[in-house]
């Protein structure tokens, strides 16, 4: 890797960790606390935490963005490795952060509802087409690490054991979201499904940020040592 890869590595690792804290925040904390079986109760949770919701909708917004900002600098990363696959890696990302743009915006169709104005549609319905049109989102995501791992097992520089966990993580996206898509299998299977996989998906691009974090401080550390060795 030269330099410039290494640096985007470097941002595209940080970024990860950006995402991931955020969807743990917005996906697994806040929408969990406002989302309620009873469309009134929920009304209410909406408004009783406007503060929430609106941090769940920047929390997002932080997402789409980073999302984005990964696409482009992974495929400096991989440009060396494949520069075709690298590039329709990166778009399929793209077209991921996309459908998920689409998703935010039904979120953002509550707004109104907090400033005082009533809305047409029950207010489970905008977080309901959020999580169908993330889930179809991220079949495209499944793709899009699958293409990591080819390039991750064609690289010189990203160990063998990660590029294979990207591969799984990649499948078993495409695999469940497809499942609760097409509605193939009982609910609950899915749910035990993504229950025992949860942490082998999230792993697969988590590992890969912290290992180019790594790469990327190890990388500016050695090039300190070479100047102070050639400095004395």
């Amino acid at each position: 890797m030269n330099n410039t890869e290494k640096r985007a590595g470097l941002i595209a690792g940080i970024s990860l960790i950006v995402m991931a804290i955020a969807a743990g925040f917005a996906y697994g904390f806040a929408q969990n606390k406002l989302v309620n079986v009873s469309a009134e109760i929920m009304r209410q949770n909406l408004l009783d935490n406007q503060s929430l919701f609106y941090a769940v909708l920047a929390a997002w917004t932080v997402i789409f963005a980073t999302d984005l900002l990964v696409a482009k600098t992974l495929n400096t990363v991989f440009r060396n490795t494949n520069r075709r696959i690298s590039a329709i890696t990166a778009l399929i990302r793209i077209a991921y952060t996309l459908i998920l743009g689409v998703g935010i915006l039904q979120l953002s169709s509550l707004v109104p509802l907090l400033n005082g104005h009533e809305i047409k549609v029950e207010v489970r319905l905008p977080f309901a087409l959020f999580e169908r049109i993330w889930s179809f989102g991220l079949i495209i995501f499944g793709f899009h690490l699958l293409g990591l791992g080819y390039l991750s097992v064609k690289s010189s520089f990203v160990p063998k054991f990660l590029a294979w966990l990207l591969y799984f993580a990649g499948l078993s996206y495409v695999l469940i979201h497809f499942a609760k898509q097409m509605a193939m299998v009982e609910p609950q299977t899915i749910v035990t499904a993504e229950a025992i996989l949860a942490l082998p998906m999230a792993a697969g691009e988590l590992i890969l940020a912290f290992w180019l974090i790594y790469n990327g401080f190890r990388t500016r550390n050695s090039l300190r040592s070479q100047r102070e060795t050639v400095s004395n």
